[in-house]
């Protein structure tokens, strides 16, 4: 079950606070299209994902605490139809939601929960790969350093 902290097949977008966001809340959110993914792998001679890998798709800054997270599914899986997918530690933000049904998963947080240091938030492949999904992660992040 490997970690995987590479872009291939999508854009991580950036790492830091949105700049334009004047009262300090920002939404990080990237599109997963399973689909392009794979393609992008296998052209660049990368591992294919499996069943229990994970993939580093956002970095929360140092400072920053999440106030909610989640997945939807936009285009839902018709290959793997039992692929579910987590978001977070233990899926902390959306847990083992099917990816082959247009839904939105979320967990409600019991407490913000804070990042003292920076760290990636990991999307985890649970059952199956989907093949042809497209699936949006999103993060609700406050930025609560000094200014």
């Amino acid at each position: 079950m490997p970690a995987y902290t590479d872009a291939l097949g999508f854009n991580k977008g950036s790492s830091g606070f949105d700049g334009r966001a004047p009262d300090r809340v920002s939404l990080l959110d990237v599109t997963l299209d399973f689909a392009k993914i794979k393609a992008a792998r296998l052209a660049a001679g990368a591992t294919a994902l499996a069943a229990a890998d994970t993939l580093a798709i956002f970095q929360v800054p140092a400072g920053g605490i999440v106030l909610a997270g989640g997945l939807e599914v936009l285009s839902a899986e018709t290959t793997n139809t039992t692929a579910t997918l987590s978001l977070g530690t233990a899926g902390a933000y959306a847990a083992a939601l099917a990816s082959n049904a247009l839904a939105m998963g979320s967990v409600a947080l019991a407490a913000p929960v804070p990042y003292l240091t920076a760290a990636d938030v990991l999307l985890t492949i649970n059952t199956a790969v989907p093949l042809n999904a497209k699936v949006r992660a999103f993060l609700l992040v406050a930025n609560v350093n000094a200014r």
